[in-house]
């Protein structure tokens, strides 16, 4: 069991278990309201009501989530870019879908994966979802309270996601930023096209270097809507190299899309680590620009 505690200081005397829980561990009201019906909540060890009071000293605890099993647990067959308690990025491959698929059990997966690794299921909470065909970091919670916190940060200054892509053609313009909405291509389940009627959409790109007609291109999402750098791309007549569905597939350059999640950094939500982590540019892409 994941169980997170703050120790009540002088200042505190007086305040409420649900208002520690709320500002000093930040859990939300709906996750509060939740442990309450299961007895998650604690006060110096013991079952607590939420509007119990508290004195210097005292230490407030809640039972967030399961933890990984200790036995019985399978390698991951992909690298680990960072892991504690609460939060696992692995460096995804491409081919690699993140859940598993209720059609086809051949597809494989980073759920099915990463719930062998811990040996048990239930613990896998992506943040960060990327494209089958995507490789690279990958943000996973190992349970719902750390989901929260890491979406929460999502689309903002304070979860930095920065991919590389190979696109077709020289850019005119080494740097700029799309903002352009996007929307479901009507009949297509998966499609999706620039629409003054979609949602809201801003991509800040740079180009990286030029070679062999194709263009490495750094990305910055603003927001994150489905297949986001892909349309976006493909709009201003640069799609990624191999992209089947905005652009021009070629498998003998590339069997997948030419997008890859380069690094991630954020600050942890606990530990208050600043944590930069980056997955190595995949061969695939490198041999593009070779």
């Amino acid at each position: 069991m994941r169980i997170i505690s703050y120790r009540a200081s002088e200042e505190d005397v007086g305040r409420s278990v649900s208002a520690l829980l709320r500002s000093e561990l930040c859990l939300s009201n709906g996750l509060i309201a939740r442990l309450k019906r299961e007895g998650g909540i604690f006060l110096n060890g013991e079952n607590a009501k939420t509007n119990a009071r508290v004195a210097a000293g005292d230490t407030v605890s809640a039972a967030v989530g399961e933890s990984p099993s200790e036995n019985g647990r399978a390698p991951l067959p992909f690298p680990i870019l960072f892991e504690d308690e609460d939060i696992l990025i692995v460096n995804k491959p491409a081919g690699a879908a993140a859940h598993g698929s209720r059609y086809d059990d051949a597809v494989p997966s980073i759920e099915a994966a990463v719930n062998a690794y811990f040996g048990r299921a239930g613990l896998f909470h992506p943040v960060t979802r990327l494209d089958r065909g995507t490789s690279g970091a990958m943000a996973i919670a190992k349970n719902g309270y750390m989901h929260e916190r890491l979406a929460e940060k999502l689309h903002t200054n304070e979860l930095e996601r920065i991919y590389i892509g190979i696109c077709e053609g020289v850019f005119a313009e080494k740097s700029g930023r799309i903002d352009l909405p996007i929307a479901r291509v009507f009949g297509s389940a998966i499609k999706r096209e620039v629409s003054e009627a979609g949602s809201p959409a801003a991509t800040n790109y740079r180009v990286l270097c030029e070679k062999n007609g194709f263009s490495a291109v750094e990305f910055r999402l603003e927001t994150g809507r489905t297949h986001q750098i892909r349309v976006h791309a493909a709009h201003i007549g640069h799609p990624l190299a191999g992209d089947f569905l905005y652009g021009t597939e070629e498998r003998s350059l590339i069997p997948r899309p030419a997008l890859h999640s380069w690094r991630i950094e954020f600050t942890h939500p606990l530990s208050g680590e600043s944590l930069e982590l980056e997955a190595p540019i995949p061969a695939d892409m490198d041999a593009l620009m070779r």
